[in-house]
């Protein structure tokens, strides 16, 4: 007996109402345990995404219990019994955590402070982009810095076999250096050297002849000479950006696009003019298409978004939530005027997004007076300045001012959970030490979650925080955090009160 596609003879329990409920009109929510049961007489594979779900026989059928992960996400079962039968659903957030909602207000705020901390420090960032349009932009110019190499390398291959064609001309030539008796030589011979050649007498020292000769003179020749006078012009422009890396950086691609002015096939032809169209070459010559190309890109930022450099998938909500905390701790710094340079949040890489926070790249902030705001900062018994005695450790966030580490640690965990979490902390403020004479340096120690923190309410304290030196904040999308402002502002305020006085 095949199951039907609707799922009716496989239901699930649910705790809300009481009921037994098709597998295909359950919703299910994370961090819950459910039962089901099946009607089936023979043994059957019951999967949940490709994973077996254990089952034991009853009077009726088949039955089992299944515990839903601390994530949200798609869902995908399949029964396999005289054939394969798919259910998809979804596996929605505890209503006591995250929403959906807070889900899609993180991305947007991350994406938001991403885009703020580039105008801030004007990084080179990969962008998605469409709509053409002619004016400088940052986005272009990101553009630019990150496949000028690659321009370069095919303007040395077209360098070394531009493309040509024979050019047939009329013109006087000594008569030793003629190659070819053609029938108009002579003709010529007839008119203007007695009775020819036909009859031995000798031709005339100078010959009017043709004479087909290469020429680099070709429109795709004439195109390329035409953009790169528009690229050294777009150049200079940038050369006038008040950002000293971008200005720097103008100047160097100047000097080599002039370089490349002076090439010798370049040397006798003019730009085009006009309407550029596609020709057969720009469409088929493996190196000139590619040339075509880049211009063709240099242009397309009308519109443009900063996103991630890997995609994060809804279930990982912990993840987001983890980069969204980094994020807003760096837009209160940045708002407090405490930051120098995120340049190091953004991949520099040709493909991939830009934001470039990950666990296995370590990206640091750096900050006035010295101090420095990390994600994912590595800590081992080789590491600089700090080491460890026992084992790696990997906090989420690490600032550091005056040789003292603060850590906050972001926890998306439910109230009861908490307690754990905190202690897990321990292991921070007490195992990461000083090289130099092994002297603890981690000043304070926090986790921030998302949680209300009614169960365990003290841990949310002043005065728990400050007689401890560690404790939680709450923080979570739509609300101001002013009590994690407030610490922060703490911490740094003698690195700003130094620089403005400065």
């Amino acid at each position: 007996m095949a199951l039907p596609s609707s799922g009716d003879n496989l239901e699930f329990y649910c705790p809300d109402t009481g009921t037994w409920t098709p597998i295909d009109k359950m919703r299910f929510e994370e961090a819950r345990t459910y039962r089901w049961r099946s009607s089936f007489n023979a043994p059957f594979k019951f999967l949940l995404n490709e994973i077996p779900l254990s089952m034991v026989r009853t009077e009726i059928g088949w039955e089992g219990e299944w515990m839903a992960p601390f994530q949200s996400g798609m869902l995908t079962f399949s029964i396999e019994h005289d054939e394969r039968v798919t259910v998809q659903t979804y596996l929605y957030s505890d209503n006591r955590k995250l929403t959906e909602t807070d889900f899609s207000h993180m991305i947007v705020d991350i994406l938001s402070e991403a885009a703020a901390c580039f105008q801030h420090c004007g990084a080179h960032l990969k962008f998605d982009n469409n709509g053409f349009v002619r004016k400088v932009s940052l986005a272009q110019w990101d553009y630019i810095d990150r496949n000028f190499h690659r321009l370069h390398r095919i303007f040395r291959q077209i360098q070394a076999e531009p493309l040509r064609k024979l050019r047939a001309s009329e013109q006087w030539i000594r008569r030793e250096n003629v190659k070819h008796v053609t029938p108009a030589l002579l003709a010529w011979s007839e008119r203007h050297a007695g009775h020819g050649m036909s009859e031995g007498i000798p031709v005339p020292e100078l010959i009017w002849s043709g004479v087909r000769e290469e020429t680099f003179n070709v429109f795709e020749n004439q195109v390329l000479l035409r953009q790169l006078r528009d690229l050294l012009r777009l150049l200079r422009e940038y050369q006038t950006i008040s950002i000293d890396a971008i200005r720097s950086k103008a100047e160097q691609y100047v000097d080599r696009v002039h370089y490349w002015l002076r090439s010798s096939f370049l040397q006798q032809i003019q730009p085009h003019i006009g309407p550029v169209v596609i020709s057969q070459a720009f469409r088929k010559h493996p190196v000139y298409r590619n040339w075509f190309s880049w211009f063709h890109e240099l242009y397309q930022f009308n519109e443009y978004s900063i996103g991630f450099k890997s995609p994060i998938p809804l279930k990982d909500t912990y993840q987001l939530y983890e980069i969204w905390v980094f994020m807003q701790i760096v837009k209160i710094l940045r708002e407090n005027g405490a930051v120098l340079d995120t340049s190091d949040l953004f991949a520099l890489e040709q493909d991939g997004l830009v934001l470039n926070l990950s666990e296995k790249k370590e990206s640091r902030i750096k900050m006035v007076g010295g101090a420095t705001l990390a994600y994912q900062r590595w800590f081992t018994s080789a590491t600089q300045d700090f080491v460890t005695y026992t084992h790696g450790m990997k906090p989420d966030i690490v600032l550091e001012a005056d040789g003292k580490l603060y850590i906050f640690d972001p926890k998306y965990r439910l109230d009861h959970n908490l307690p754990m979490a905190l202690g897990e902390m321990h292991k921070y403020r007490d195992g990461i030490v000083s090289k130099t004479n092994r002297n603890r340096v981690v000043e304070e120690v926090f986790i921030i979650t998302p949680a209300p923190g009614k169960e365990n309410a003290h841990l949310f304290g002043d005065e728990y925080r400050q007689q401890y030196q560690m404790g939680a904040y709450w923080l979570k999308p739509g609300d101001s955090g002013h009590e994690l402002t407030n610490k922060l502002a703490e911490i740094i305020s003698d690195q700003i009160l130094t620089k403005r006085t400065n």
